[in-house]
């Protein structure tokens, strides 16, 4: 999103609107020029389709995808922090007579999300599968949680009525646990849930395989401008 006051510096000459397209790999780093920094204003996702390269066609139907190719996560990180977004991807079903299928799913469809990332000397950019969820732990939301009871919120424990929700799980194979743990985090003595996310390993890693489909590979589009100095010493 392009700011009155990122706009002031663009039409005096101390910064600059520019575009990046990142994608075709699991990770993509920029390394940001000396006494500059960067803004990213918008990010664009264009859905994916996860599955094996054949030549027929077979592999892309939701049975051979749909423990990963259904969500993708981006995670967005550098010396200022680290952002995290997971997209949901898009298909429509395409008749195939050829086959013994009765469709095949193409991806379509794309989400722009609107930033404010600031950067300074690098920034990366990390695509991985979000999959399924397996060996979920249901229960009550801890005491300590803040919540309302039913039916305006689900409650937690000493509530009435209260509703019980997932408080953990795992990734299909059990392998890469998502994060947002009520559980542990009631035993560690933290006051909120962790971030919905899913630890990139080999059971999220985007397959070279999948890659060599031009439908598999992740597209993201970047908007950012690029600041003469740097935020301490722009001179605004």
């Amino acid at each position: 999103m392009i700011t009155p006051k990122l706009e002031q510096l663009i039409w005096e000459g101390k910064a600059f609107f520019k575009t990046l397209v990142v994608g075709g790999s699991q990770r993509h780093n920029f390394t940001i020029q000396n006494d500059r920094f960067i803004i990213i204003t918008d990010i664009t996702y264009f859905s994916s389709g996860h599955f094996e390269a054949d030549a027929s066609g077979t592999n892309n139907t939701f049975a051979n995808m749909y423990r990963q190719g259904m969500n993708t996560q981006l995670t967005i990180l550098g010396e200022k922090g680290v952002n995290r977004f997971l997209f949901r991807n898009s298909f429509v079903g395409v008749p195939h007579n050829n086959t013994g299928n009765v469709e095949h799913l193409l991806p379509i469809g794309h989400a722009t999300i609107n930033t404010y990332l600031l950067h300074t000397t690098q920034v990366a950019f990390s695509f991985s599968f979000a999959q399924d969820l397996n060996n979920q732990v249901v229960g009550n939301t801890p005491g300590q949680f803040y919540a309302l009871q039913p039916p305006t919120d689900y409650g937690n424990d000493g509530t009435p009525g209260v509703l019980p929700v997932t408080l953990s799980g795992e990734g299909f194979g059990g392998t890469a646990p998502m994060f947002d743990l009520f559980a542990a985090n009631a035993t560690g003595g933290q006051t909120e849930s962790k971030e919905f996310s899913f630890p990139i390993v080999s059971a999220n890693n985007i397959p070279a395989l999948n890659r060599e489909n031009s439908w598999a590979y992740p597209i993201l589009h970047v908007n950012y401008v690029e600041i003469i100095g740097l935020p301490n010493n722009i001179g605004m």
